[in-house]
């Protein structure tokens, strides 16, 4: 009786360890697919779409050569990031927010030339996250640490920072302005 109760437990975890492995292998196909170039027929010739992931880091920006001539972008969210072209071959992502979003790419005659997973990652690697109760504030500490705008930071602390950051640019472009006005007087 004892053997029969043992085998039924040794086959279940077998099956378990089994069920786990197939999970898991289901799990990372799709990645693993995901990150291969593929390969698409065109009429009249062959031509290859590139599939890749990229990182970029919030608020930063990265340049990418593109086989072909491109000649249209579209960003699945353009609130986590942004991407434009800079000629037939180049083209500039930029990382607005936190996030995952695709980026496609066409040719004159419409046909996709590049698929692109843009993943936007903190860019930050002297950021400092400083927590005062429930409160959050971040400083860039590059060498000497300054209050950065970043996402989960407490109202007071980024109403501070916005509202100094806009008198700074408003002064900025009242004095570039001027300056204008000026050159074009004489």
């Amino acid at each position: 009786m004892r053997e029969t109760l043992i085998a039924p437990a040794k086959d279940a975890l077998t099956t378990a360890k089994r069920a786990a492995r197939a999970a898991c292998i289901a799990a990372a196909v799709p990645a693993v697919l995901a990150s291969i170039p593929v390969h698409t027929a065109q009429a009249g010739g062959m031509y290859e779409m590139v599939s890749h992931d990229f990182k970029v880091g919030i608020d930063q920006a990265k340049m990418l050569r593109i086989e072909g001539a491109a000649a249209i972008v579209a960003v699945g969210n353009p609130s986590i990031a942004d991407a434009i072209l800079q000629g037939p071959d180049m083209l500039l992502l930029i990382g607005r927010t936190y996030g995952a979003t695709n980026v496609l790419v066409f040719d004159h005659d419409g046909n996709e030339t590049a698929s692109l997973i843009v993943n936007v990652v903190d860019a930050a690697p002297r950021l400092l996250t400083l927590h005062r109760g429930n409160a959050q504030a971040s400083y860039n500490c590059a060498p000497h640490c300054q209050p950065v705008l970043r996402i989960g930071d407490d109202e007071t602390v980024t109403e501070r920072i916005t509202t100094q950051s806009g008198n700074k640019m408003g002064l900025a472009t009242e004095g570039a302005e001027a300056t204008a006005q000026g050159s074009s007087e004489e």
